[in-house]
């Protein structure tokens, strides 16, 4: 009798469960992206900490859950509008959902009250009550009161309960996020690391799921009354300071003093302070940035992605360990340049001349190379993935060597590679003037396009070229046409040759002007293929006729064409 009635208990238990999983409600997440999540700890970074347990979440969330993520400060510095939302409220994709949340790159500010009249407006439509879990490191910096936008949001009748979590937070921003929870009807919970963060935000999240309540945090510990000294020879009063704190560094063997290195806000980029010193450095209790520049010339400032806190009378040490090294061939001779540039925004991050190992953030970047300052253009390598706390080793060698024939002339306009598109006029994706010679390119399909002359000709599509990656790619450039002019005779106004396709129809001409070239009067390199060529002797006094109705120029040879 004892076993039908736990059976039957059971039937029961799991029959709600399985009723209330199915008439769960949703469950929306706003995350800090702001400077400060660069911040550690337990030695691991809070943007790494929070995107391995959101990660995990969409993992575990429930098919039939509604459910979303709002993020702030992840984009510009200093901006209070920095509010997006990554994963849009509805089920989840969760391949795509992981995505956005790895894309996250903490930035900026801290505006929590406007990302929650954000995400409340986006509830209004909801029928059913939604869960939102506020997750932060700090306090509002933007000048709004969330606390106070969160009660009149409940008061105007949106339907939703508020939790938040302060994720290794001081007591003024304990205090905020404690408020918004009960303003919110929810809890406040207080996590100092990462596997705190995991427990608690599963926790609710089950909560939302099974429909239970959710579990109430224990109080935080009782604040030590400050006591403060009073002097019986005067009426003031004696007080002490907060003691500034100190910075150390721990330093990879190849990392030499820098021209200086300095202090920043991590949420607008200021300037606290400037210091030449990697001795332990006197400065004032806080959160900051450390902006390096470890050249006064050949590379730029850095501002690296940790947050080092700084407490009173306490020491801080800074691990320098997150760099980088570029790894090219031994032809590659110093550049002008090479960047690291954010996809998102395309804003600098980090410049340089140098081949040696240099301090960089962690994240995501476009990598900028420029091998010289009048004879090239930029040119947009690849991107790149720089791990935290290690030395990335960046192999770049990916090349194209267009090797000229001994007829051409080696002194040229320039040479470049092209996006490919029917009408030719493809994106420039590099481009090198003067010489022929090697060159780090980027990997693609490609027009190869060149021009002999600047003024004295116009571009030759030389073909398409396969540029594939970690290769030394080469093209002979060993097709083409030279005329042969008579002793005594100028070279004509111009010549043209218009290539032909199978039926005859004419392309694009590739124009020589005699009256630029002079002396130099080609010859010029061509694809191969048929051409019909026009001459003109004149400017003034004379037609344009047509010299050769077609001839077929075939690959590997030069074609010489007597006046």
């Amino acid at each position: 009798m004892r076993r039908k009635r736990l059976f039957l208990l059971f039937f029961l238990f799991l029959f709600c469960s399985i009723h209330t999983l199915v008439e769960a409600t949703g469950l929306y997440y706003i995350l800090d992206g702001s400077g400060s999540m660069w911040g550690r700890v337990d030695g691991e970074m809070k943007i790494v900490a929070a995107k391995k347990v959101m990660t995990q979440l969409i993992a575990e969330m429930p098919p039939e859950i509604d459910s979303g993520l709002t993020v702030y400060g992840h984009r510009r510095k200093g901006d209070c509008s920095d509010i997006a939302e990554l994963i849009p409220l509805g089920k989840l994709d969760r391949e795509q959902a992981t995505r956005a949340v790895q894309s996250i790159k903490p930035k900026g500010k801290t505006p929590i009250a406007e990302s929650i009249q954000r995400v409340a407006a986006r509830l209004k439509v909801q029928e059913d009550e939604t869960t939102i879990v506020l997750v932060s490191d700090g306090i509002e910096t933007c000048g709004g009161n969330p606390c106070k936008v969160t009660r009149e949001l409940k008061e105007s009748g949106i339907k939703f309960v508020m939790h938040t979590v302060g994720f290794d937070v001081g007591q003024q921003a304990s205090d905020q996020l404690a408020c918004v929870a009960m303003e919110g009807g929810g809890h406040y919970f207080s996590v100092t690391n990462a596997a705190e963060l995991l427990e608690t935000l599963s926790t609710v999240q089950k909560s939302v799921v099974t429909k239970t309540p959710a579990p109430i945090p224990e109080p935080p510990p009782e604040v030590k009354e400050i006591k403060q000294q009073v002097t019986s020879s005067s009426t003031s009063l004696r007080i002490k300071i907060n003691r500034p704190g100190r910075v150390s560094f721990t330093t990879p063997s190849w990392l030499k003093k820098p021209y200086y290195w300095e202090l920043v806000d991590p949420e607008t980029g200021e300037s606290r302070g400037k210091f030449n010193s990697i001795d332990t450095t006197v400065v004032p209790a806080g959160e900051y940035q450390i902006a390096w520049r470890q050249h006064e010339h050949g590379s730029s400032s850095v501002v690296l992605a940790e947050v080092v806190t700084v407490k009173s009378g306490e020491e801080s040490i800074v691990p320098l360990t997150t760099s980088m090294q570029l790894n090219v061939p031994s032809w590659v001779k110093k550049p002008y340049y090479w960047k690291l540039l954010d996809p998102e925004t395309g804003e600098q991050v980090f410049q340089s001349n140098r081949l040696d190992p240099c301090l960089v953030p962690a994240g995501e970047y476009t990598l900028i190379w420029r091998q010289s300052q009048h004879y090239a253009e930029d040119a947009i390598l690849s991107p790149v993935n720089i791990e935290p706390d290690t030395l990335n080793i960046i192999e770049v060698a990916t090349a194209f060597n267009p090797v000229p024939a001994d007829w051409m002339q080696k002194k040229i306009s320039y040479w470049d590679l092209r996006e490919i598109s029917p009408d030719g006029k493809g994106k420039m994706v590099a481009r090198f003037g003067e010489l022929f010679s090697p060159q780090l390119v980027p990997a693609g399909r490609y027009h190869l396009v060149y021009r002999l002359s600047e003024h004295g000709s116009t571009d030759s599509f030389l073909g398409e070229v396969e540029i594939t990656a970690g290769k030394m790619n080469e093209f002979a450039m060993n097709t083409g046409a030279a005329f042969v002019l008579p002793e005594g005779i100028d070279p004509p106004y111009f010549v043209e040759f218009i290539p032909l396709d199978g039926a005859g129809k004419e392309g694009e001409a590739v124009r020589l002007n005699g009256s630029y070239l002079k002396g130099n009067f080609g010859p010029i390199a061509l694809a191969p293929g048929a051409y019909k060529i026009n001459y003109r002797q004149q400017e003034h006094g004379s037609s344009t006729i047509t010299l050769v109705d077609s001839f077929d120029l075939q690959a590997g040879n030069l074609v010489e064409i007597e006046l």
